[in-house]
This record gives C-alpha cells, sequence and structure tokens, in this order.
C-alpha cells in the first residue's frame, strides 16, 4: 500500500479520535465510543482479510497509533489491535470490545496495558500458554496453548509504544505554541522570549527524530526484520520522552499541571509509555550486542545496507 493509502488513513483516524477524544474527556460512555471504532474495523486493522479484518500492515498501525497518542485519546485503541492480530495469529475466535494485554516476562520485567474503564478483556500471554480474563473479577473466559513467540510480541509491543510517545510528543508540542502564543508576559507574548523559543525548539526536534525513527521501524516491520529499527525507536523515544515532558511543563508553568488543563493527558501517558516494554537502558544495551554480533563490515556500510534492502523491498511490492 502506498503513501496515499497512509494519508487516507490518517484522515479518518485524525476525525475520529478528535471527536472521540473530545467525548471522552466528557466522560461519555465508553460503550458508544467503542463502536464507532469498531464500525471503521480500526480494531481489526492488523487482522488479515482472511480473517474478516482490515488486513492492514504496520505502515498503516503506525499512522493510527500515532494519531492516538496525538489525540490523547485514553482509549485502548491500539493496544486491541495488537491484542486482536496475536489472537487471529493463533486462530482464536476474536472477543468483541476493547482488549489489553499483559505479556510474559522479558525486558526488564512483566509488561501490561493498565486497565481503563473502558476494558472489557484482558489477554495474558506467557510462553507457554495465553488466558484471556475478564478485566472486572478476573474470571477466565478462555486460553489455549501459546503458539507465537513471546520475544517478538515484545517487539511489536515496544514499537506500538514508540508509535505512540510520537503522538503524545506532538500533542504536547502543539499545546506548548498555543500556550506561548497566547500567553502575555512582561507586556509581550512569551512566544517572542528568546529562552522560550530555545525550548520549544528543541521540543520540536525530538517531535521529529521520534517520529522519523517510529516511521522507519513501522515500514520495516512491513516488509521484514525490524528489530533492530524498533530496537532503535524505542531507545530514541525513550529518551526524547523525559525531554519534551520536561520541556512542556517549563513553558507551561504552573497551569500545566493542573487537572483541567489536557497537557497532563499527553505528559502522563508519555512517560506510562516510556517505562514499558524496555527501558532507555536496555534498548541501548540490545542495540549495542546487536550490531557487534551482526556487522562483518564497517557499521555505516551495515546501516546502510539494511536501509537499502528495506527501499528495495518496498518498490518490489509496490510494483
Amino acid at each position: 500500500m502506498n503513501d496515499s493509502h497512509q494519508a487516507l488513513i490518517q484522515d479518518m483516524a485524525d476525525s475520529l479520535f478528535a471527536d472521540l477524544a473530545a467525548r471522552s474527556a466528557g466522560k461519555e460512555a465508553k460503550g458508544n465510543i467503542w463502536a464507532e471504532i469498531e464500525a471503521l474495523s480500526l480494531h481489526d486493522l492488523l487482522v488479515g482479510q482472511e480473517a474478516g479484518g482490515f488486513g492492514g500492515s504496520w505502515k498503516d498501525a503506525g499512522v493510527v497509533f500515532h494519531a492516538a497518542g496525538r489525540h490523547g485519546l485514553a482509549i485502548p485503541v491500539g493496544e486491541t489491535i495488537l491484542a486482536r492480530s496475536w489472537l487471529s495469529r493463533m486462530g482464536v475466535v476474536l472477543p468483541s470490545g476493547p482488549v489489553g494485554f499483559i505479556l510474559a516476562e522479558g525486558m526488564g520485567g512483566r509488561q501490561a496495558h493498565p486497565h481503563s474503564p473502558g476494558d472489557r478483556r484482558s489477554l495474558v500471554l506467557e510462553r507457554r500458554h495465553w488466558t484471556l480474563l475478564s478485566a472486572e473479577d478476573g474470571e477466565i473466559i478462555a486460553s489455549g496453548r501459546m503458539t507465537l513467540d513471546v520475544d517478538a510480541l515484545h517487539f511489536e509491543a515496544a514499537l506500538l509504544r514508540s508509535c505512540q510517545i510520537a503522538g503524545a510528543m506532538e500533542g504536547m508540542l502543539g499545546l506548548s505554541v498555543e500556550h506561548v502564543i497566547a500567553r502575555v508576559q512582561f507586556g509581550k507574548p512569551l512566544a517572542r522570549l528568546q529562552a522560550v523559543q530555545q525550548q520549544l525548539a528543541v521540543l520540536a526536534e525530538e517531535c521529529a527524530a521520534v517520529a522519523c525513527a517510529s516511521a522507519s521501524a513501522c515500514q520495516a516491520a512491513t516488509y521484514g526484520d525490524a528489530r533492530f529499527e524498533i530496537a532503535a525507536a524505542k531507545w530514541r523515544a525513550n529518551r526524547a520522552a523525559a525531554i519534551s515532558v520536561d520541556i512542556a511543563h517549563q513553558v507551561h508553568g504552573a497551569i500545566g499541571f493542573t487537572r483541567e488543563y489536557p497537557l497532563h493527558r499527553f505528559s502522563l501517558q508519555a512517560l506510562k509509555w516510556r517505562g514499558e516494554h524496555g527501558s532507555e537502558q536496555y534498548w541501548a544495551q540490545w542495540i549495542g550486542r546487536f550490531t557487534l554480533a551482526a556487522r562483518p563490515i564497517p557499521l555505516w556500510h551495515w546501516l546502510t545496507a539494511r536501509s537499502d534492502r528495506l527501499l528495495e523491498a518496498e518498490r518490489e511490492a509496490l510494483k
């Protein structure tokens, strides 16, 4: 699928998520909101068409995950997309409604999506079996033998978080720019102060870096082995999240910490996602070990060779 296809998905996701985020913040019933997501088959984005799903790629999913983060959507869209794709790949009949997930030990410990009021199911994936639980009482709904590689699922979950962090950072940047333009101090807008301009420039740079890294990893995941690209994206997203949250709250001042102001919808989520599916240290060490073990030639040649193979695979797919 070409870039125009992803543009259409982005337009659809932006339109829907902007509306849903506003209504969700107003505490409208989550059930009604989720029905609109299912009506567009977004929950089955990564489920193959042969199984009745959308049949999308990781490039498609990256667009949706980024958009959900950018709009501060407090609904587990990305988590459900992944959980349903994993169940589908194991030949399991898919449950209705939102699904959170918990992955087995790895990448620094047990990794979970905490329950939200909209969750109905939680998928627990261990190395030898899986269990689908009720989010309300922990009752077992279904279980079976695990046929997927849990380590590979950790990489997919890490890529989800990278895309979501990229979106949340963009949301923080947008709010920060709006605030410094509107806020007047010492007789002039904050946006005219050089120190503020410098901070926003750093925030914009961090946003661009994470957006590019996560998009590159989604591209790699669409066409083949993307472990290195995912590791690099999650490391970069983890590093940028802390920097971006600090800057966004600094330029907002005290108002950024109030419950009524929407900044916390992005900053708290970014920090939470930063701590899930591999820390900055974990991914730095993984990248170092992988690179030293895999490259028989100078590092730059090895990196460009990976990029060249990816571009060639994309060109072949688009023919």
